[in-house]
């Protein structure tokens, strides 16, 4: 039932010290907590294994001559997934101002940050909800030449352990990470965080084809895709007596990055042809639009500079040569 979960409770971990910085003596001399795996980290012994209800209904048919449709409507519920709680701390309801002249809801830890026991188990309130529609359609291959298309139009949203990352965050249903995901140890992390999930992509478009050109021995193959942007939100640091937290000022999915449309071309032609050999020359062209959408940002921090500002793109368009050499009865 759990497996990395329990990587992050082991008793052998060395403590976590977290200093902030102090402007008085120009350093990082302020104690902001300490964490002990042997005081500080629990696991709860009725931790349920997650759990997923999914239905699914579609059509096909045969449109004739090697045409083929299809439509499908997909629902699926998630709900028991492990999480963080903190269950020794006690916190206040208070505000914060923002530079901008607003203030922003938080909760203030009031007793000792060595008093915090952070629980691993089934946080109430976490929860995945996804309901998509796929249309598509196919020309099997015929007279030297295939087609594939398919449009997802689909919404996903939720809680979970992941909730709180950046634009170009991960999806992920657990806390067990090459990275430590500590979400949900501070209440304040569970502000605004229901909302679109990080990969939710609302309409997706594909196209593939495939054909031959006669009497040359050479074959042209595409793929286009394209791709809704990812969902984020604007956040700020707000610093707190159990040190500074981002907190999100609006519900995930506010925003999003820029939408992606990719282009992939093949150019292939075979030179070398027996029995059970044959040798292949290959051309990729990869974004042949030169697609530059970013892929992740600066900063979300609203009143940072730098605010929403690209630094990850797109891979730039390609070219890719190669040579396949397939061995066997053809």
């Amino acid at each position: 039932m759990l497996t990395g979960e329990f990587s992050q409770n082991h008793p052998g971990l060395t403590p976590v010290t977290t200093m902030a910085f102090d402007p008085a003596t120009g350093g990082y001399t302020r104690l902001v907590s300490v964490v002990d795996s042997k005081i500080n980290l629990f696991v709860d012994p009725r931790t349920r294994s997650p759990k997923t209800d999914e239905y699914s209904i579609g059509v096909d048919r045969d449109l004739g001559g090697r045409l083929t449709a299809s439509v499908a409507y997909i629902h699926k519920d998630g709900s028991d997934y492990i999480g963080w709680n903190d269950v020794g701390g006690q916190y206040r309801q208070e505000t914060r101002p923002l530079p901008n002249g607003q203030t922003v809801p938080v909760l203030v830890l009031v007793n000792n940050t060595a008093d915090r026991r952070f629980l691993v188990t089934n946080p109430g309130g976490y929860f995945v909800r996804y309901n998509g529609l796929v249309l598509a359609a196919e020309k099997r291959f015929f007279k030297g030449w295939q087609a594939f298309g398919s449009y997802t139009y689909s919404k996903v949203n939720g809680l979970q352990s992941n909730s709180g990352t950046t634009a170009a965050g991960a999806q992920l249903s657990t806390i067990a990470n090459a990275t430590p995901i500590l979400f949900g140890q501070d209440p304040n992390d569970l502000t605004n965080a229901r909302g679109r999930l990080p990969n939710d992509r609302p309409q997706v478009f594909r196209v593939m084809g495939r054909a031959d050109v006669p009497r040359t021995g050479l074959a042209i193959a595409a793929n286009l895709q394209y791709f809704s942007g990812k969902p984020w939100a604007a956040a700020t640091l707000v610093s707190l007596p159990q040190g500074d937290r981002r907190i999100l000022l609006e519900p995930r999915g506010s925003r999003r990055l820029s939408s992606q449309s990719l282009l992939d071309m093949r150019l292939s032609k075979t030179i070398f042809t027996r029995e059970s050999a044959r040798i292949e020359l290959l051309v990729d062209v990869l974004n042949v639009l030169n697609n530059k959408a970013e892929e992740d940002l600066a900063t979300d921090d609203l009143f940072s500079p730098n605010f929403g500002r690209p630094t990850v793109f797109t891979d730039p368009r390609r070219a890719m040569f190669g040579v396949r050499l397939q061995l066997g009865r053809q």
